[in-house]
């Protein structure tokens, strides 16, 4: 699944789509992610992940083109995974010890995403 990123250097606000177009207009709630005050995610009307908006110093990753992305993954940098934090069948993957710089997310419950593996060839 391709997905679309936004970002606004002069304002330093980026979003990050992450399920398809058809069902992004479908969100139930914006929350702010518990462990980064830097990171809102909008929950859409199944409890999914709909997208990430990142402000401030998370959204300075957005300025470069993603370095490795695939159905269920998006990695923004090459860094080190140092902290990961969970929430609806996402995992969100960050570059300190303490949840800030983001650096990427994995979708670990692919059917609650509508999401089927890709069988190895």
């Amino acid at each position: 699944m391709k997905r679309t990123i936004t970002y606004e250097q002069i304002i330093d606000i980026g979003y990050i789509y992450i399920t398809p177009q058809s069902e992004r207009l479908k969100i139930k709630e914006t929350i702010e992610l518990d462990v980064n005050e830097c990171i809102n995610v909008d929950i859409d009307k199944e409890d999914r992940v709909a997208g990430l908006e990142l402000f401030a110093e998370e959204s300075e990753v957005l300025r470069n083109a993603p370095v490795y992305e695939d159905h269920l993954s998006l990695r923004l940098t090459d860094q080190e995974v140092l902290s990961t934090y969970h929430l609806s069948g996402v995992e969100f993957q960050f570059s300190t010890p303490d949840h800030n710089g983001l650096i990427g997310f994995t979708i670990v419950d692919p059917f609650r995403y509508n999401i089927t593996r890709k069988k190895p060839f």
